[in-house]
């Protein structure tokens, strides 16, 4: 049984996956691009015991991260400390998972497996993978702030 509930699915309804995932997307390609600029920079990981792990975790008071555009961001994330506060929120918003949302989500954003992989990997349908999977990305984006346009219409 999930230890942690998933979201209702009244809520998950509200969203359009589409819209969730392409932001996702958009987080991780930040993260790549951040990793070109500097190589030896750590990033928030998600590791084989499902935990999320992030060396230079700073703690995040202020909203500074949760409303930015991703154009300008680009832009700032050369300095440091905005580098740090935007990983310390992504590490943040993980830790928001339960471990299944966790692993689905390790699976589906960093290691890039497709549905009939992830179903090999757990052992639920593909409806129930569905869910998880739209629940850990509502989360995640909610907890980024990054939510507000992936709403159906």
């Amino acid at each position: 049984m999930i230890k942690n509930k998933l979201l209702k699915k009244k809520i998950i309804k509200l969203y359009d996956y589409t819209k969730l995932r392409n932001k996702i997307l958009e987080v991780f390609q930040l993260m790549d691009y951040v990793k070109l600029l500097n190589n030896n920079i750590s990033i928030p990981k998600i590791t084989s015991d499902y935990r999320v792990r992030y060396n230079q975790f700073i703690p995040v008071k202020t909203s500074a991260v949760e409303n930015f555009v991703f154009n300008k961001l680009m832009l700032d994330i050369r300095e440091e400390n905005v580098r740090r506060k935007l990983f310390s929120k992504i590490t943040i918003s993980l830790r928001k998972l339960n471990n299944l949302e966790l692993e689905v989500f390790n699976l589906t954003y960093y290691k890039h497996k497709s549905e009939d992989e992830i179903m090999e990997s757990i052992s639920y349908g593909r409806e129930k993978i569905r869910e998880i999977k739209k629940s850990a990305s509502i989360k995640f984006l909610i907890a980024l702030s990054l939510d507000k346009d992936c709403y159906k219409l």
